[in-house]
């Protein structure tokens, strides 16, 4: 039997793996806190996320001081009730409200319309914002929104108003033919006669679309101004003056008819005043 007499080799360690990597040393990371317990200088200047909060953090020197903060934000979570002063005032400063009411404002948008907005309803819906503590910007975005659609609906009545009114005037235009001018200048010439006789300003009542756009508001008013030429309100009229004043409103060659239908000429009220004397028997 041979005996291996080498026992320095028996207890030789093996080789080590041909792949094996050394450790890497251990990276020291510098503490959060100094010896006396405070926070490190800029100890979040380490922290990639809360460099956003730099200025706000470094006012902490100490995590006591951090942990009370935090608390007192844990204490105000949540919406607090508007009778609730303390609470509601330290709500107000963390949504950035002013401390006094009357720096609430809210601004008026551009291009908002004088019929939909009010000085004095935005003036107290900011005062209840504030009581409320809602926040400016949220504020501002409501009211913004609010005369957006204020806006837009305006603009969809003022639509629907004019469609009408030329709804209106196509039917009685297509009814009337080529006597629509002359008609129409009829009505507004008996309204403003009635008018004048008791005391009412018609100007409004012509120019309001609900009863221009009402085919039959015209239609109605045109009958009475026929009905007033044959029956004229002043006694001892000339039997010819009603001819008279349909020439003024139908002949083109009359001297009075360029100014009778055109509202802009210089002698469209003189003109105006001859039509009703004649037609309906007014005196001026």
């Amino acid at each position: 039997m041979i005996m291996n007499t080498n026992r320095e080799n028996d207890n030789a360690a093996p080789d080590a793996a041909p792949n094996a990597t050394a450790p890497e040393p251990a990276v020291t990371v510098p503490s959060l806190l100094g010896e006396d317990g405070a926070f490190s200088p800029e100890w979040y200047a380490r922290f990639e996320d809360l460099q956003p909060y730099a200025a706000t953090l470094a006012k902490f020197k100490r995590p006591e001081a951090l942990a009370k903060s935090y608390a007192h934000l844990e204490k105000l979570k949540g919406y607090p009730d508007a009778q609730d002063d303390p609470r509601m005032q330290a709500f107000r400063i963390t949504v950035g409200l002013p401390e006094n009411p009357d720096d609430f404002t809210i601004a008026r948008p551009d291009d908002t319309p004088d019929e939909i907005w009010d000085e004095h309803l935005a003036q107290s819906l900011s005062r209840v914002a504030f009581d409320y503590g809602v926040p400016p910007k949220a504020m501002q975005a409501l009211v913004d929104s609010y005369s957006r659609e204020g806006r837009n609906f305006l603009m969809d009545c003022r639509k629907q108003e004019q469609d009408a009114i030329d709804a209106a005037e196509a039917d009685l235009q297509n009814e009337w033919g080529n006597e629509f001018d002359h008609n129409m200048q009829t009505v507004a010439s008996f309204l403003r006669h009635v008018g004048d006789q008791t005391g009412i300003d018609v100007q409004s009542m012509v120019e309001n679309p609900a009863l221009r756009a009402n085919a039959d508001f015209a239609r109605l008013i045109f009958a009475m101004a026929e009905q007033g030429r044959e029956a004229p309100i002043r006694q001892g009229v000339p039997a010819d003056d009603k001819q008279e004043a349909q020439r003024i409103a139908s002949d083109p060659t009359h001297p009075l008819h360029e100014a009778y239908m055109h509202a802009n000429h210089p002698r469209h009220r003189y003109a105006n005043e001859q039509y009703d004397r004649l037609a309906f028997g007014r005196s001026l």
